[in-house]
């Protein structure tokens, strides 16, 4: 079922599945990813346990779209998108699956709203990203962690500003982003990822003003870069692939470490979830999930 929330002066456009007397489980996506990336299937499935709801974060799909230079945003506001779109479902407390940025986001949550939280899980997130946007500058990190491979930071320059204007373009640099994150421990299948797309696509606003860089990572250069800092005030759980090369899996053991958190490495999984993977990612997250409802 589809409902626009009001948070503030914006609307997010949101799709629940399941029954709303279940434990609520909000899917927060990473950069400029909408809702649908989500796939039904693995929503589904997932709503056989739990009220699911995923959305599109603001700039991106059927939510409100802003001009960055005129209204600047940063991720503490994106987090409180999240808690918003809980209040426009009347839900007091949701467990939070939030994959990449999501995960970012899921933690200043905790910060800013642990009474609101059942539980948090990270999905190809990190407790600091420092060595990830320091290389995408170009500069060295102090940190311990290993930053994204050579081959994801030139590929993501080569990529550059994905052009919404014309489909072909957009659908082959939207491919090929897929298949660096997809890792080369599993074979990434094209044919699985163009239906997601296409549907993206569609629900794109062509009418938003131009950027060469998504306003997304614009928030994301306000901070905060690293979360230790942030005390765990509810389970978590850590989900990481192991051919993950956007964020190595040194980092899924450091975020684990920090949070005393249970940890589940999938085997092949890069930063993109496969569909060959859909099912583990949905067993883990019922059994984790299961056991605080």
């Amino acid at each position: 079922m589809e409902k626009i929330i009001q948070v503030g002066s914006l609307s997010f456009w949101t799709e629940s599945f399941g029954d709303p007397v279940n434990p609520a489980m909000i899917l927060i996506m990473g950069i400029a990813g909408q809702g649908v990336m989500w796939s039904d299937s693995f929503c589904e499935s997932l709503a056989k346990d739990f009220f699911v709801i995923r959305y599109d974060h603001r700039d991106v799909g059927q939510s409100s779209h802003l001009n960055y230079m005129l209204k600047p945003y940063g991720m503490r506001d994106m987090a409180d998108d999240v808690i918003g779109v809980l209040d426009g479902y009347s839900i007091t407390k949701a467990h939070l699956v939030g994959s990449s940025m999501g995960g970012y986001l899921t933690q200043i949550c905790m910060q800013r709203a642990p009474e609101r939280l059942l539980s948090i899980s990270l999905l190809m997130s990190t407790v600091d990203f420092s060595s990830m946007t320091k290389a995408m500058i170009g500069t060295l990190s102090a940190t311990d962690l290993p930053p994204p491979t050579k081959e994801v930071l030139s590929g993501l320059k080569e990529i550059g500003n994905i052009d919404t204007s014309n489909f072909d373009v957009w659908l082959s640099k939207s491919l090929s982003l897929m298949r660096l994150l997809n890792g080369t421990e599993t074979e990434f299948v094209e044919s699985e990822w163009v239906p997601l797309l296409e549907r993206a696509y569609g629900r794109c606003n062509q009418g938003a003003v131009p950027s060469l860089v998504h306003n997304h990572v614009m928030a994301c250069s306000q901070g905060p870069i690293s979360f230790y800092d942030v005390k765990p005030t509810c389970p978590v759980l850590v989900i990481h692939g192991s051919a993950d090369p956007m964020l190595p899996v040194a980092h899924a053991e450091k975020t684990a470490s920090y949070y005393n958190a249970e940890l589940k490495i999938i085997t092949g999984m890069g930063h993109a979830r496969s569909k060959v993977f859909e099912d583990s990612l949905v067993v883990v997250l019922q059994q984790f999930c299961g056991k605080i409802c």
